[in-house]
């Protein structure tokens, strides 16, 4: 499994946890933390992407 496959299943996972706060709103502190963790991951997947090209 790449760096970028494992990446993107931690992505997955925050997702499905993002999923389950209420409210499903950027005002709910925790949803946000979620969703900046989630593009800091895609940051991170695009990174290694431009890397290895």
């Amino acid at each position: 499994m790449t760096d970028e496959q494992r990446l993107q299943q931690m992505i997955d996972e925050l997702r499905r946890m993002r999923e389950r706060c209420e409210p499903k709103s950027h005002q709910n502190p925790r949803y946000l933390r979620y969703s900046n963790a989630v593009s800091a991951l895609r940051w991170l997947i695009d990174d290694l992407a431009r890397e290895s090209a």
